[in-house]
């Protein structure tokens, strides 16, 4: 899967411009052909101005050499794979209106930055069968879908968390939170609306047939859906606590582990507003057991003001080793410093032993302190990713790539990047 917005901006100063991907077959040549217009589809309806590209490749022929290619102009926001199916989702912006005395003015939102205007969603499914892909069907949505994690199939029916509305515009109508569920031809069968009324969705996860959405403004509710009838879902349970999950991640059938940030309220000194703020990144182990009562089993807050990691928009940072029940990630230490500044205090990686029976350990601090007088966290020196082979553990940034020993966490050896 690959995106390509074309060069649109060559129309202002050329007439005959080639606005196809590009591509080449290297068994063919390597020079570089826009792709046949019987290989290009516009998806209905999306006004997305971006081509998504599938390709698919017979690794069980491998050696056939065939390549399967077609562009769809219209979806690429975002992208859930089944085994049967694939499912691709673009922006429908919804235009603004305001009001000057009796005149409404629509203001239409720039899709080249972040919109300021709320949004639906438009979605297509297409069937996968070996490297057959085939256009199947769409749908139109309420409200924007946060990323993959809010998107899911099971058992031929297609789920989906939304949130309807813009949580930073001030307006007469609040945000609302919906799970909707399509049959196999995206007809909808089923719903849970208007859940968190004012907030927005920060997570998502389906586990079979169990929903678990966590949605933020000044605490945080975490959600527990029964899909078990796809035409009746219903909320069983929900918690509320300080803080926020960016990420969830199941350990096992009755424990979800969180991983967002903690928070504090505080009041504003010149306009006496209370607000809420975020302070160091924060780990949670819910237990689920019992559906109608979720509870905070376990929690660590690692720094404070100005805290972050990669985990919290990418799910690819996180570390896992299941053997050892160990989760891990890259970290940026920071404190608060008074009200309103904060302190650099080291970068580097921590790992944490998660278990139903002990909670959440340490078992491994690699973050390296700040040097003295150093301000800000070096970028070539920050780790991007943890990986393991055997009883070995790597650390990997632009520099540099260090081993540990998988159990004692000693360093073994390193070797310089350039």
């Amino acid at each position: 899967m690959t995106n390509k917005t074309p060069d649109y901006w060559l129309l202002a100063e050329q007439t005959d411009v080639e606005l196809r991907p590009f591509t080449y077959d290297s068994e063919e040549g390597e020079e570089l052909e826009p792709m046949e217009i019987d290989k290009l589809t516009i998806l209905p309806g999306s006004s997305e101005p971006n081509y998504t590209i599938i390709t698919a490749i017979d690794l069980a022929n491998f050696e056939s050499s065939k390549v399967e290619t077609k562009g769809f102009l219209g979806g690429s926001a975002a992208l859930y794979m089944s085994q049967e199916a694939l499912y691709l989702t673009a922006v429908n912006y919804l235009p603004i209106t305001t009001f000057e005395g009796n005149a409404s003015t629509k203001i239409a939102a720039d899709m080249a930055i972040m919109p300021i205007s709320a949004t639906d969603t438009d979605i297509y499914k297409f069937a996968i069968d070996g490297t057959h892909v085939e256009f199947k069907a769409t749908t139109s949505i309420k409200g924007s879908i946060l990323n993959q994690f809010s998107m899911d199939e099971h058992n031929g029916y297609f789920r989906v968390a939304t949130t309807e509305g813009n949580a930073f515009l001030e307006g007469d109508e609040p945000t609302k939170n919906h799970l909707f569920i399509y049959n196999e031809n995206l007809e909808k069968v089923g719903e849970v609306t208007d859940l968190a009324k004012g907030e927005k969705i920060y997570s998502a996860r389906f586990m079979g047939d169990k929903a678990y959405i966590v949605t933020f403004k000044k605490v945080d509710p975490l959600f527990v859906i029964d899909l078990k009838n796809p035409e009746k879902p219903a909320v069983l349970g929900e918690l509320k606590i300080p803080g926020f999950s960016n990420y969830l991640h199941p350990l096992d059938e009755n424990h979800l582990i969180g991983i967002g940030y903690d928070t504090e309220n505080r009041v504003d000194d010149v306009t006496k507003e209370p607000f809420t703020t975020t302070t160091g990144i924060k780990i949670s182990l819910f237990d689920i057991t019992d559906y109608a009562n979720p509870k905070e089993q376990d929690t660590v807050v690692i720094g404070g003001r100005g805290t972050h990691s990669e985990v919290e928009y990418n799910h690819k940072a996180l570390f896992r080793n299941e053997q050892n029940s160990y989760f891990g990630f890259p970290i940026i230490v920071y404190e608060g410093k008074g009200e309103y500044d904060v302190e650099y205090k080291g970068s580097g990686a921590v790992i944490y032993e998660i278990t139903a029976e002990n909670g959440i350990k340490l078992k491994s601090d690699l973050v390296v302190p700040a040097k003295e007088g150093e301000q800000y966290e070096d970028w070539d020196a920050l780790i991007s990713r943890l990986l393991y082979i055997d009883d070995t553990l790597y650390t990997v940034s632009r520099e540099e790539v260090k081993s540990y020993d998988l159990h004692s966490f000693k360093e073994i050896s390193n070797v310089k990047v350039k």
